[in-house]
C-alpha cells in the first residue's frame, strides 16, 4: 500500500481508465457547468475524463483529499482496512474533533473543510457541477447527507469510479438521488435506468 508520500501522486491504473470512459461518455449528456478535485493525481485525472467533454478547466479543492490513513510501509490493504475499523471505533468512543487521522487533522477538522470547501463551490453553483474526491471522505460526507450516525460512515460501498448524485434543493438541503453507481458492477450495469 502507498504512503503518505506517495499517495497524492498515484496515477489511475489502466482499468481505471477504461472504467471512466464509460462513465465520461454515460455522463456527456448532463450539461455540467463547473469541476472540481482532490488534488490528487487520480482525482484531477479523473475529473479532466469526466469534464473533457464539456470543456471545463478542473478546479482544485485541497479539502477533498482521502482521508490519511496508512498502512505501516510494507502494509496491505488488509491493515488499512484495520485502520478504518479502528477509526469507527474511536468515533463510538470519542468526539469527532478528537478522532485522530495520519497527519495533524483530526476527523471532524478534516470534515468541517470538506465541507465548507464544497458549501463554497455550491453557493456559486447555478446548475450541475462534477466534483471528483475520494471513498474514504465520500463516505462521511454521504452519512452526514443521509443523517446517519458518522460511526456509519464505513458501511456506504464506495466503488472506484462510482458515481454519487447529490441535489440541493430550494432551502440547500441536500437529496441523495444516487449511491455508489458503478456501470462495471454487473448487479448494477445491466439494471433499466444506469
Amino acid at each position: 500500500m502507498p504512503g503518505p508520500d506517495e499517495d497524492p501522486h498515484l496515477p489511475l491504473t489502466p482499468r481505471g481508465r477504461e472504467r471512466l470512459r464509460e462513465v465520461a461518455a454515460w455522463i456527456a449528456h448532463t450539461k455540467i457547468e463547473a469541476a472540481y478535485a482532490s488534488p490528487f493525481v487520480r482525482a484531477r485525472d479523473t475529473a479532466e475524463m469526466v469534464g473533457e467533454p464539456h470543456g471545463l478547466a478542473i478546479g482544485s479543492l485541497p479539502a477533498l483529499r482521502e482521508l490519511p490513513l496508512y498502512a505501516p510501509p510494507g502494509g496491505t490493504l488488509r491493515d488499512v482496512a484495520s485502520r478504518y475499523l479502528t477509526l469507527m471505533r474511536d468515533l463510538d468512543e470519542r468526539p469527532l474533533h478528537e478522532v485522530p487521522l495520519d497527519g495533524p487533522l483530526t476527523l471532524g477538522a478534516m470534515l468541517d473543510a470538506a465541507f465548507a470547501a464544497l458549501y463554497e463551490v455550491i453557493a456559486r453553483a447555478s446548475g450541475t457541477v462534477l466534483v471528483v474526491a475520494h471513498g474514504g471522505l465520500n463516505r462521511f460526507l454521504l452519512a452526514h447527507w443521509l443523517g446517519m450516525p458518522t460511526s456509519r460512515a464505513i458501511g456506504i460501498e464506495q466503488n472506484f469510479a462510482c458515481v454519487n448524485v447529490v441535489e440541493f434543493v430550494g432551502s440547500g438541503r441536500p437529496w441523495v438521488r444516487a449511491l455508489n453507481v458503478t456501470l462495471h458492477d454487473p448487479l448494477k450495469g445491466e439494471s433499466p435506468g444506469i
